[in-house]
């Protein structure tokens, strides 16, 4: 890929040169290759902690023929391994990534689709769907072994909540080069306001999708709404284009993350999902109440004068029901090493 500098800061490598790679990477080899821990530097894997990230979306594609009658006796099988925790399935009348027909779980927003794709089938799982998931080994040996998926798109993410290393450090990764693997420097741009930083939160994209990886290293705290979290979350974003996504990153994903690129070496056991949840909760339920402090917070003071006690305001205004931004997958503690 041609590299480009939002930043202003040019690689010192020459225009020319810069084509040349780009013209070499546009070629496809006849078979995909397949992604190895480390693999921006063969034959020095990365040394970190293997549950050093989590698995935070999956999409898998399987054998299947019929409609959805045929996938009951689907769905019971991944009930048994996974659990109840994802619902029933309900039907989207439309279509999904390609597949005719879609059924969308009744929690945490998982999908399933097929019909038109040569008599295959598909599962996709974001991040808290991913979060219900009770046992990963279990999970990806029957995939792999029963169901015969393939994984056509994988994220594994590390969270630093204290923002070291932070957004302006990838920065300067980039600029220094650290993203560059096998001579190629991949593209880069970002999102947000970068001139004067505010509290939506910015996004650094390094890497093209339509290439099979992207790394994301966004704001995660203030994208859910609290102004002065240092909370970034670093995302890789693995296709099937060109490569065998291996079912070991459901397994380890800590190694996939840290060998994408050079300077994510530095990952580390920090980051579990038990943490990554509950900072997700908390920071969430503080946005909301305030919130619902700025637009109802008069209303409250008029009621309690009307009603005459706060036990009648709180039955007026309670109604049943979860805040879709709260309702979360539970994770025990001390279950973050297995996420």
């Amino acid at each position: 890929m041609v590299a480009c500098d939002p930043f202003g800061a040019g690689g010192s490598r020459s225009r020319s040169a810069r084509s040349a790679d780009a013209e070499a990477s546009s070629t496809v080899g006849t078979a995909p290759r397949s992604v190895i821990r480390g693999e921006s530097s063969p034959g020095h894997p990365a040394t970190v902690h293997p549950f050093a990230a989590f698995t935070d979306y999956l999409t898998v594609t399987f054998p299947h023929v019929g409609g959805e009658e045929a996938l009951k006796p689907w769905l019971v099988q991944l009930r048994s391994v996974i659990g109840d925790a994802l619902g029933g399935l309900v039907d989207c009348k439309r279509g999904f990534l390609g597949f005719r027909h879609s059924l969308a779980f009744d929690h945490h927003g998982g999908k399933v689709a097929f019909g038109g794709q040569a008599g295959r089938a598909l599962l996709s799982l974001p991040g808290e769907a991913c979060a219900t998931v009770p046992d990963w080994p279990a999970f990806a040996a029957w995939l792999r072994d029963e169901l015969g998926a393939r994984i056509t798109r994988w994220d594994g993410a590390v969270d630093v909540f204290d923002g070291r290393p932070g957004l302006d450090d990838a920065v300067a990764w980039y600029r220094a080069d650290g993203f560059t693997t096998g001579g190629n420097r991949p593209s880069c741009r970002q999102e947000g306001n970068w001139l004067t930083p505010d509290t939506r939160g910015r996004t650094l994209y390094v890497g093209r999708r339509k290439n099979g990886k992207l790394l994301r290293v966004y704001e995660k705290g203030k994208q859910l709404g609290q102004a002065d979290s240092p909370w970034v979350r670093f995302e890789l974003e693995l296709h099937n284009r060109d490569r065998i996504v291996p079912f070991d990153v459901l397994l380890t994903p800590g190694p996939f993350v840290a060998g994408a690129y050079p300077c994510l070496r530095w990952i580390s056991s920090e980051a579990f999902r038990v943490r990554t949840l509950q900072e997700q909760r908390r920071i969430s339920y503080e946005s909301l109440v305030h919130w619902a402090q700025q637009a109802y917070g008069p209303l409250v003071n008029v009621m309690g004068q009307v009603e005459g006690d706060p036990s009648a305001v709180l039955d007026r205004l309670r109604r049943p029901g979860v805040p879709s931004r709260l309702d979360l997958p539970e994770v025990p503690e001390g279950e973050g090493l297995r996420r």
